[in-house]
């Protein structure tokens, strides 16, 4: 599970999970609850993402960043993430969800962008773990 972490102007994400397709998971399930709360959303649309990075931090920010982006750029409030295929260097995955209803649900905070500030995604004796900061 995720996990919201307060920071002097942003607000951090942290999530644990066995698998790097997890943690990615839940990372993007914190974004979600970081920008719309508890909003319930259903998956009447799907679109897929695909990203490229150098490494697995970059491909954590890049990921979230997209996220952030399918949601702002039509309005949409996410309902799931399906990761599809995952490398260190590449992401491909489905997400699903519907139009933002002001009636249905919450703007909790604009996100400007995920950043790297102490981001990380790393695997560890306990699983992997990964966190980020995320600029409001």
């Amino acid at each position: 599970m995720y996990k919201l972490v307060e920071h002097t102007a942003d607000i951090g994400i942290e999530a644990r999970a066995g698998s790097a397709m997890l943690v990615l998971q839940d990372m993007a399930l914190g974004l979600k609850a970081l920008m719309f709360g508890e909003s319930p959303a259903l998956a009447k649309s799907d679109a897929e993402i695909t990203v490229h990075a150098e490494d697995l931090t970059e491909l954590l920010v890049c990921w979230l960043n997209e996220v952030a982006y399918w949601s702002e750029k039509d309005n949409l409030i996410p309902a799931g993430f399906r990761i599809e295929m995952l490398t260190e260097t590449d992401l491909r995955a489905t997400i699903s969800g519907e139009p933002f209803d002001p009636l249905r649900h919450a703007v909790e905070r604009q996100v400007k962008s995920v950043t790297y500030h102490q981001a990380c995604l790393e695997k560890g004796p306990e699983g992997w773990h990964a966190m980020v900061y995320v600029d409001l």
